[in-house]
């Protein structure tokens, strides 16, 4: 993770792809107060290989003691020393020159963690929340587990935003180029719109699944939170038969749902978030796996409608849109 440290911070400033550096509020990412420095004095900006920095000052800006030429790219090596404004003034030295990450910052600590495109908060063992990216719309959203009636209480954040969770509270860094981001996720692909085969054992103690959609092939390993996706599919098909309509059909009210798994709430909120983590992870980042379960008002259901259950090597079920027999 990019970063430069002064010596008068305690913390390191990270560096967004195109970082700016200057003295007017609300227009730069790294703000210095002082008269001698320029609205935007300065930028720093990753190429895709490495980091540059451009002077844009009336006083000027020095690189290793060495005043720079106004709007001329310098590479910048890791351990340089950079002075805004006047050679004499505290030199920011390059701590990191790693390609640049998003990140959540500690507001306590000031530590600072990756961020992952599906991320469990305050942890993975006992997640209370989650913060994700949504390819379609190019948005961060963070959802709480705790809320019991299931209805979709996702909430947009972004770069700078202040995340809370339990006592835990940290600052989201997007260090993205967030326009070129969404330009992209418009041609992206949900979750839904792929075809799922489950794979059950005879007496139901591992669920494989299995994705497709196109050219994108993909198993994945038993996990328990496979089951109640099984589960939500089984509900699908059921209403299927029995005619009801698309609208209406794979609703299961959460608390039959938690009674017939014999799990809490809270527990299979954390079911679903691990899911949607698992299958985040397994396909391309551009797929958007929000809408995996989808609910309301005390209900939630599969949101895929295209899939078949095997149990053993029989089928058992499907909803008239056969995936191939073998995802290699």
């Amino acid at each position: 993770m990019a970063s430069l440290q002064h010596p008068d911070r305690e913390q390191p400033v990270y560096l967004m792809a195109h970082h700016t550096v200057g003295r007017r509020q609300d227009r730069v990412d790294t703000r210095i107060t002082s008269s001698e420095i320029s609205g935007i004095h300065a930028a720093i900006q990753w190429t895709g290989t490495h980091w540059n920095i451009r002077d844009l000052s009336r006083n000027g800006t020095w690189l290793n003691n060495q005043q720079m030429v106004p709007a001329k790219n310098y590479q910048l090596q890791q351990g340089d020393h950079i002075a805004f404004g006047r050679a004499t003034n505290p030199a920011w030295v390059v701590e990191n020159l790693d390609a640049p990450e998003n990140l959540l910052i500690d507001l306590e600590t000031g530590e600072a963690q990756l961020l992952e495109q599906y991320h469990l908060l305050p942890d993975e063992r006992e997640p209370l929340a989650s913060l994700h990216y949504s390819p379609l719309t190019g948005q961060w959203l963070y959802e709480i587990t705790g809320n019991s009636n299931g209805t979709h209480n996702a909430t947009i954040v972004k770069h700078g935003d202040r995340v809370d969770c339990g006592v835990h509270s940290w600052r989201l860094f997007l260090a993205d180029n967030q326009g070129a981001t969404r330009e992209l996720s418009l041609k992206q692909l949900s979750i839904t719109q792929f075809d799922l085969r489950f794979s059950v054992s005879h007496h139901e103690e591992h669920v494989q699944l299995q994705l497709r959609q196109g050219e994108i092939k993909q198993a994945l390993p038993a996990r328990i939170h496979n089951y109640l996706l099984l589960y939500l599919a089984r509900a699908r098909v059921n209403d299927m038969q029995r005619g009801v309509d698309a609208d209406s059909q794979g609703w299961v009210s959460i608390q039959l749902a938690t009674r017939e798994l014999g799990i809490t709430v809270n527990h299979l909120n954390t079911q679903i978030f691990r899911a949607r983590k698992q299958i985040g992870e397994s396909l391309p980042d551009a797929i958007d796996t929000s809408d995996l379960v989808e609910r309301r008002s005390w209900e939630i259901r599969l949101g895929c409608n295209r899939f078949e259950i095997y149990k053993g090597s029989q089928l058992e079920s499907h909803t008239g849109i056969r995936t191939a027999a073998v995802i290699e």
